[in-house]
């Protein structure tokens, strides 16, 4: 049985109703004038037994590596080390089937650049210029001040670009071997840089649900430091076309920006790392909990065997909990028109549905229910609230 977030398998199985409610095109074959309120068997009335895909998510990491990413602590290492062995762990478990991500890293030089080179004895061993010169046989680009950028567009450029998990995990993960925690953090330009290229990438992919992460230990330290300056941009990322939210991780104390970043941003607070406990769990579960939260209860429309469009006045969505009855949820018009603890589904579009939408209520009993189902059913008339 295919589980819910993100790894739900939405297959035309289980129960549909007639409407209670006639719509244009129905058909009324129960002889009932559409009230029946009991289920028949999917075979009975599906036109097609279908597999849905779900919704495809993206997310673009902005990993904080500056300094104070090497300090200490209790449970061994550091916030550095354990946080991207936290995310190679998130990368690489199973079930992330329609996943993908891609990362950058803040401070970077101007320009984009990545330092990979720490240690020196000349100049030339800093490679890109930005990540020199060379300074008590230390690499100066790695560290804050003159060698990070304040331009949005240098974060937007991704050191591994967007792509599907399983595959880019090797990639991510070796890209964080060649990063070390020496940069100042600019957090306002890092920020803009997410937030840029993940609409972008909206943009470019409709159908997915793309959103920014944003990691870090500490207060923004230079750029524009000013704490409502930077809440707007990510107000600005939620309420532009398309919308993207931002996600905040925080680790250690220094955090008093972040919840006001997440709010902004649209997921009411950031994830707090405690470092005086187990920081790979907690990095590891928050990450698990961004996924979660970020896909929601969004299914994209299956399309019939046959491979026509299919008829969305016959569309059912169907909950099976583990060892209870099927439930058909009913659908209505809108979010706005969900009931207040009552189930129910919309179409993301009324007039060109691409997706169906469960009400709050409905998501919050399917994602609590870890070996549930949802199936959608074709050909049966849709039950209406």
């Amino acid at each position: 049985m295919a589980k819910l977030f993100g790894i739900l398998l939405l297959v035309a199985i289980a129960a549909c109703g007639p409407s209670n409610r006639s719509r244009p095109g129905d058909d009324d074959s129960s002889g009932d004038g559409g009230n029946n309120q009991g289920t028949v068997d999917a075979p009975a009335c599906a036109t097609s037994i279908v597999k849905a895909d779900k919704i495809p998510l993206d997310l673009y990491v902005m990993l904080d590596q500056s300094g104070s990413m090497s300090d200490s602590v209790a449970a061994g290492g550091t916030k550095w080390t354990t946080v991207t062995s936290a995310l190679g762990t998130f990368l690489q478990q199973p079930g992330l089937d329609g996943v993908s991500v891609g990362i950058q890293y803040f401070g970077v030089p101007p320009g984009g650049g990545a330092c990979t080179v720490l240690s020196c004895t000349v100049d030339a061993d800093c490679g890109a210029t930005a990540c020199g010169p060379c300074v008590a046989n230390a690499c100066i680009g790695f560290f804050g001040g003159a060698g990070d950028s304040c331009t949005a567009s240098d974060y937007a450029m991704p050191a591994v670009e967007i792509a599907p998990l399983p595959g880019v995990a090797s990639q991510i993960v070796s890209s964080m071997g060649m990063h070390s925690p020496t940069t100042g953090t600019p957090t306002s330009a890092a920020l803009q840089g997410a937030v840029d290229h993940a609409k972008a990438w909206k943009q470019a992919h409709p159908s997915d649900a793309v959103v920014a992460v944003l990691a870090t230990d500490g207060d923004p330290g230079e750029c524009d430091t000013s704490l409502p300056n930077i809440d707007a941009i990510a107000a600005a990322a939620l309420a532009g076309t398309p919308s993207v939210m931002t996600f905040v991780i925080g680790v250690g104390p220094s955090l008093s920006s972040l919840n006001g970043i997440a709010s902004a941003g649209g997921t009411t607070q950031a994830f707090l790392v405690d470092t005086g406990g187990n920081v790979n769990q907690q990095f590891l579960d928050a990450m698990n909990a961004i996924r979660h939260a970020a896909l929601g209860c969004q299914y994209l429309i299956p399309t019939p065997t046959d491979g026509g469009a299919p008829d969305f006045g016959a569309v059912n969505v169907v909950y099976q909990p583990m060892g209870g009855n099927a439930q058909t949820f009913p659908n209505v018009m809108d979010m706005a028109s969900c009931p207040a603890n009552g189930n129910g589904w919309y179409y993301d579009n009324p007039a060109a549905p691409t997706q169906i939408i469960l009400c709050p209520a409905s998501c919050s009993t399917v994602e609590a229910d870890m070996t549930g189902e949802v199936d959608v059913t074709l050909g049966c008339s849709t039950v209406i609230l």
